[in-house]
C-alpha cells in the first residue's frame, strides 16, 4: 500500500501507452491471433471425402473449414475435394526396462490426404503428415495410461488439422 500524496508510477496515461505499445511491438513482429484462415477462393464449397461424418478428425476439420469461411457441401456441388486417403494410428514399444518390461512407448498417427478443385485446376498433390508423441510406461497406472494416450491422440489430432488448415493457406498464397 503507498502512503498518503505518494502518486502512483504508472497513471491511466502511461498504463495505454504501454498497451498501445505492446500492440504495435506485436504487429511489428508478425503475430496474429488464430482465427479465420485464408483458404484458397477455389474451396468455397468443400466436401470432406474418405472417412465417416462422425469420424473425429472428419468433425475437427469441418469446424476449421467452416472457421476459415469454407461451406461445407456434398461432392455433386463442391468445388472441392478435400480427400482423405488414409488415416492410421498405433503404438509401439521405445524403450525395455531391466526386468524385460516396456517403460516407454510412442504413439503415432499417419495421414494421406489430397485435395483436388472440382471444375477448377486447383490442388495439392497427395500429402502425409505423421505424427509422434512417446510417453512413460507405468505399470502400476495403467488406467492412468490409457487416458494419457488418449489425451495424446487427441492432441495429434488437432495437430493434423492445424497443418492441414496452414498447408491450404501456403496453397492461397502461391495461387
Amino acid at each position: 500500500m503507498m502512503g498518503p500524496g505518494v502518486k502512483p508510477w504508472l497513471s491511466g496515461g502511461v498504463w495505454v501507452a504501454l498497451v498501445l505499445m505492446a500492440c504495435l511491438l506485436l504487429t511489428a513482429c508478425g503475430f496474429q491471433l488464430r482465427g479465420a484462415a485464408g483458404l484458397p477462393p477455389e474451396m468455397a464449397r468443400t466436401a470432406v471425402t474418405g472417412l465417416g461424418a462422425s469420424d473425429s478428425l472428419v468433425i475437427d476439420l469441418q469446424l476449421a473449414l467452416r472457421a476459415g469461411g469454407v461451406e461445407l457441401a456434398p461432392l455433386s456441388g463442391a468445388t472441392a475435394e478435400l480427400r482423405i486417403h488414409d488415416l492410421s494410428s498405433g503404438r509401439r514399444a521405445l524403450s525395455v526396462g531391466r526386468d524385460a518390461q516396456v517403460s516407454e512407448y510412442e504413439v503415432f498417427t499417419r495421414l494421406r490426404y489430397s485435395v483436388r478443385g472440382r471444375g477448377n485446376d486447383f490442388e495439392i498433390r497427395e500429402q502425409t503428415l505423421t505424427l509422434t508423441r512417446d510417453y512413460l510406461f507405468d505399470p502400476e497406472g495403467v488406467l492412468g495410461q490409457a487416458e494419457q494416450e488418449q489425451s495424446l491422440r487427441e492432441s495429434m489430432r488437432r495437430d493434423l488439422v492445424q497443418l492441414i488448415l496452414l498447408r491450404l493457406q501456403a496453397a492461397a498464397r502461391d495461387h
